[in-house]
């Protein structure tokens, strides 16, 4: 029973390890850096050594336990082994000590989730939401749905298309039905297949957008930026035009090149200020603001001279929405965590560059008066998405009160 309840804490205590370097990922490495390299990379390999030095200490403790086992009750006071005791105190101790550390972070990971799932997704006031289409572009590689379903498929090719209405209480009546298409995160690289691009660009456009609205990160390498240009940019079409926002990415590629090769093709970038969307006399402010890691959010610019009413707002990073201070968002539209590209069953998202984890991984949410959309974005750095799908997400505006899905 002793050696069942030893294993039983080392299974915990593993899941332990693994959620404590998450931790450090995701709000030290990736979480917030204005480099390309940030300055907590060498955590990415400092804190598995030490996890696994720590976990080690594990087997001197499970080595006493067995040779205790092994021995008759009588023989467990005996000299020798009051002296194989004390040889092992030391580490023995330390082992313990981080096997219920460890442990007791694995049952919270396992009980957090658990409540989490229990309660549900929880969609804010103001928002309905339709079944979404699906898009194939390649045949499933795994025969059997239940191991997809486990996660052993890429949907590095599969687009979904989500569809959503919002409710604004004060919107003109002449923006009541508007039409709003989000791409972001589209890092377009030749390794991805052209026809995936030309589907991205032609489902777009079968929503017969008013407005296209882009998230940023377009590129991962300088290289590439021609070649977002013309296969990603060129072809989209919205009735009031396509407004842009760049993202870490793009900066670390040449923000610069991004932005002059997108303008020459009727981009406009809202980068700290705002852009105003008419219809006949009817105005909608677009706000658009600064990334966070490389740019210089300035939402004091982004907001100036604008009157409280509806607005959407356009940035990249989601963690932007605790530094609102009590700014007035309709829809701001994000990216930047991919949805966490990578799910797992159960656990669901688990690497999510953000200060604030998963909170804010995908989806809807509301703080205070901003209500947020984080899409799952086009692309993935590594070409590879695990239950975790590329999004076209699109909105339709609606006049009228909050209402609940």
């Amino acid at each position: 029973m002793l050696r069942f309840f030893f294993f039983l804490l080392l299974a915990f205590a593993l899941l332990g390890d693994a959620r404590i370097f998450l931790f450090v990922m995701n709000r030290l490495v990736f979480g917030s850096h204005r480099h390309e390299k940030s300055p907590w990379a060498p955590l990415m390999w400092i804190t598995p050594i030490v996890l696994l030095i720590l976990t080690s200490l594990f087997w001197p403790l499970h080595r006493w336990i067995d040779w205790m086992l092994r021995r008759e009750v009588i023989d467990r006071v005996t000299p020798e082994a009051i002296e194989r005791v004390d040889w092992d105190t030391m580490l023995g101790k330390a082992g313990l000590g981080w096997l219920m550390i460890a442990a007791a972070v694995g049952v919270y990971w396992i009980v957090e989730t658990i409540r989490i799932r229990a309660k549900g997704e929880e969609r804010p006031q103001g928002v309905r939401d339709h079944p979404p289409e699906l898009v194939t572009i390649r045949r499933a590689h795994i025969p059997f749905g239940w191991l997809r379903r486990l996660g052993a498929h890429n949907d590095v090719y599969d687009i979904e298309i989500t569809k959503h209405e919002v409710f604004v209480d004060d919107l003109p009546e002449a923006f009541d039905g508007y039409r709003i298409a989000f791409l972001t995160d589209t890092h377009v690289a030749r390794v991805i297949r052209p026809h995936f691009y030309e589907e991205v660009v032609a489902q777009t456009n079968r929503f017969e957008p008013d407005v296209i609205l882009l998230g940023g990160d377009f590129v991962t390498w300088h290289r590439h930026i021609p070649l977002m240009a013309e296969t990603l940019v060129a072809g989209l079409v919205a009735r009031d035009g396509i407004f842009a926002v760049l993202g870490n990415h793009d900066y670390w590629a040449g923000g610069a090149d991004v932005r002059k090769a997108m303008s020459e093709r009727g981009v406009q970038f809202i980068i700290n200020r705002s852009a105003v969307l008419r219809r006949g006399s009817a105005e909608l402010p677009l706000v658009g603001i600064d990334e966070v890691y490389r740019g210089e959010p300035d939402l004091d610019a982004a907001f100036a001279g604008l009157r409280w009413g509806p607005r959407i707002v356009l940035t990249h990073h989601p963690d932007l929405i605790m530094d609102m201070a009590g700014r007035r968002a309709d829809l701001m539209l994000c990216g930047h965590t991919h949805g966490g590209q990578i799910r797992f069953p159960f656990f669901g998202a688990v690497v999510v560059p953000s200060r604030y984890e998963t909170r804010f991984a995908s989806g809807f949410h509301r703080v205070n008066n901003v209500l947020m959309y984080v899409s799952r974005g086009i692309g993935a750095i590594p070409p590879l998405r695990i239950l975790c799908r590329p999004e076209i997400a699109t909105f339709v505006l609606r006049q009228g009160g909050r209402t609940k899905p």
